[in-house]
């Protein structure tokens, strides 16, 4: 169990050493007094214990500018960066077992995170600030998970170095979103809360599963740019279609439809989805959920209040949100 150390700025004296035990560290600043940041690493580095921490987490009230807070703590793996006052990432280079970063600094939108891939920073959730951020995520090689907030446009082009497998867009403030071709290893995508997304556009063939949760706006057509997709879970889409819209996805093999006004307009599913073996509709009425059942020997097609094969314990366990 974490156990965390709570050190205020402007009395780090007080700490004398690190009791066995404790592995995170919060650094905050209540008082609101000027600290010397200089002195303050100087001093953590001479402290006893240091070296098991493994979290550290820099509070929005923090006085620090920079990371340089990190070379006191030699086995870092865990970092949150919350402060109002931070500038840069100055520092990040001392966080050489560095597994996972998290920025959010919410309206502080001065900071930069250039020099981010000077660590081997593998999962990071960063909430966007400015443009550059883009462009600094694109020098990471060792990133292969992100969860990005309230992002805009993103060129893909740019991250095609990144090993990047999982990406999650939170928020996004985007209207359209493609051509996610351009990173190789990219295959998982999670696309929730982004309100202003009608499109999806370009080539999106290497991506195989797909959440897409609180897109309103969103065309269920432009799916079709998804050409191996092998799972799909489509949460709260208000736009009327018929399923066939949604084109042949010749890999897929799981559709979920929550809560979306998608008509299903074919009794043979295995024409347009030839590998399905998982078909869940919320809005079929149990008529149709049996229809279909009958007549796609192999595919487990279930509803809103009739299902088959248990498939009704999943869709509750999902419905409402699909995100923490």
């Amino acid at each position: 169990m974490t156990k965390e150390l709570k050190i205020e700025e402007s009395n780090f004296h007080d700490l004398s050493r690190i009791e066995l035990g404790y592995d995170s560290i919060e650094l905050s600043n209540d008082l609101g007094t000027e600290v010397d940041p200089i002195a303050l690493v100087d001093y953590l580095c001479t402290v006893e214990g240091t070296s098991q921490i493994q979290s550290l987490s820099i509070n929005y009230n923090s006085f620090l500018k920079d990371l340089k807070v990190i070379k006191a703590f030699p086995n870092l793996r865990y970092i949150s960066v919350y402060g109002y006052q931070i500038i840069s990432l100055d520092g990040i280079e001392w966080f050489q077992h560095g597994q996972y970063i998290k920025i959010s600094t919410e309206s502080n939108r001065r900071r930069r995170i250039a020099g981010l891939s000077l660590a081997p920073i593998e999962k990071m959730t960063l909430q966007f600030a400015r443009s550059e951020d883009l462009e600094d995520i694109g020098a990471c090689l060792t990133l292969n998970d992100l969860d990005l907030f309230r992002s805009k446009d993103i060129d893909f082009s740019k991250w095609s170095q990144v090993p990047l497998k999982s990406l999650g867009l939170k928020q996004g403030k985007f209207r359209e979103f493609g051509n996610t071709v351009d990173v190789i290893s990219l295959n998982d995508i999670r696309v929730l809360g982004c309100r202003s997304l009608e499109r999806f556009t370009g080539d999106n063939s290497r991506i195989t599963r797909m959440i897409i949760e609180g897109c309103k706006k969103l065309d269920l057509r432009t799916i079709q740019t998804f050409a191996r997709i092998k799972s799909l879970i489509v949460n709260g889409n208000t736009n009327e279609i018929l399923l066939s819209e949604m084109g042949e996805l010749k890999q897929l093999e799981s559709l979920w439809l929550i809560d979306c006004k998608v008509q299903v307009d074919t009794s043979n599913l295995k024409h347009q989805f030839p590998r399905l073996e998982e078909l869940q509709i919320s809005n079929m009425k149990n008529e149709q959920v049996l229809e279909l059942s009958q007549l796609n020997t192999g595919i487990v097609v279930s509803g809103r209040t009739y299902t088959l094969k248990g498939s009704l314990r999943t869709y509750k366990a999902l419905n409402g949100s699909l995100i923490e």
